[in-house]
C-alpha cells in the first residue's frame, strides 16, 4: 500500500466517522487501484458503532450512506458500499469503498490519534 493509499484511508475513516458518529474502526484493508483515467484505492473497513443509538445509526447508514456524499479531502468517494456484518452488542458494519485522488488536492496525512480497536 502506498503513502497515498494510506492517506486516502485516512480521510475516508475521517468522513465516515464525521457521518457515522460515535464508532471504533476494527479492521481496515486497502489496495492501490488505477484506471485508464483515474488512480484511487479500494478500502474494505469494519467499523463498530458505540452508543445507546448505535442500532438506530446502523439502520440509517445502511438506508443511506451509500447515497451521501463524503467529503474527503484529497479526492472523493467514486463508489461506496455498506454491508451489516454483525449485530451482536453493538452493530458492525463492513464498508467497501473505492476513493479517487485529487491530483490538485494538498496530501492528507495518515491516520493520527483515530480511534482504533485494540
Amino acid at each position: 500500500m502506498t503513502g497515498a493509499t494510506e492517506r486516502a484511508q485516512a480521510g475516508l475513516w475521517r468522513a465516515l466517522a464525521a457521518r457515522l458518529g460515535p464508532a471504533t474502526l476494527l479492521a481496515a484493508r486497502s489496495r492501490d487501484w488505477a484506471s485508464a483515467t483515474f488512480e484511487g484505492a479500494r478500502h474494505r473497513l469494519t467499523v463498530r458503532l458505540d452508543g445507546a443509538d448505535a442500532a438506530l445509526r446502523a439502520a440509517a447508514a445502511l438506508a443511506t450512506l451509500d447515497e451521501d456524499d463524503l467529503p474527503m479531502p484529497g479526492g472523493f468517494v467514486a463508489d461506496l458500499t455498506v454491508i451489516r456484518a454483525q449485530a451482536a452488542e453493538a452493530p458492525v458494519l463492513a464498508i467497501e469503498a473505492l476513493t479517487i485522488r485529487d491530483p490538485d488536492a494538498a496530501a492528507l496525512p495518515a491516520i493520527s490519534g483515530a480511534r482504533r480497536a485494540g
